[in-house]
């Protein structure tokens, strides 16, 4: 779909996720926050995911075929995914908003506006790969692809900058990571969230 160089890295391609590729997600969760979730996390609720026959670590196998089934839609894939030489190196989470059920029911995501906007809810690069401009192609492709697609909007929800946390646990990406992306900040954390809560901020790009 789209390339960049970055860093060390040779060229990176980003190519849509096809249910032919979709180890690809395994192999690049693999080490870092598991290989359980399969992007089904965001996706659906608990309640959802007990429908669907996706609860319990020995379920895996099911998510796994879930998300095979979003990967075969004719014209949304769920994910972008990057390659460098051909080795899977990260991938964004993409989509209408209504496609992610935790999103829409969360307090710390509701809607700004009536925008039909898509959402970012989850940006993960492998160990290896990272710290080479991998994830920041990602988002600007993501972006590409959205716009493509009719989206007028594409939201993030990154963590806060004033509090660090380890890379392994900053999939919902950054402040810093979506402005030099592109986008911009047009709400700020909201108050009241529970402890346990991101403290997000929605962004869009400034392109849109």
């Amino acid at each position: 779909m789209t390339s960049a160089r970055t860093g060390k890295l040779s060229e990176v391609k980003i190519r849509p996720l096809t249910a032919a590729r979709v180890e690809d997600v395994r192999t690049i969760t693999r080490g870092t926050w598991g290989s359980q979730c399969w992007d089904m996390h965001p996706r659906y609720t608990a309640a959802q995911k007990r429908e669907l026959g996706m609860t319990g670590a020995e379920n895996e196998r099911r998510r796994r075929e879930v998300l095979a089934k979003l990967a075969r839609r004719r014209r949304n894939a769920p994910l972008l995914v990057a390659y460098s030489d051909g080795d899977p190196a990260g991938f964004v989470s993409l989509g209408p908003r209504t496609d992610f059920a935790v999103v829409e029911k969360s307090k710390a995501t509701p809607r700004v506006d009536q925008i039909d906007a898509w959402v970012i809810p989850c940006i993960t690069v492998r160990r290896g790969y990272r710290g080479e401009g991998v994830a920041v192609s990602l988002l600007r492709a993501a972006v590409d692809y959205a716009a493509e697609r009719g989206a007028a909007a594409v939201d993030g929800y990154p963590r806060s900058d004033a509090k660090r946390v380890h890379d392994d646990f900053a999939y919902i990406g950054t402040e810093a990571l979506f402005r030099k992306a592109g986008f911009r900040k047009v709400r700020g954390v909201l108050p009241g969230l529970p402890r346990q809560e991101p403290s997000p901020a929605r962004l869009v790009p400034a392109s849109m």
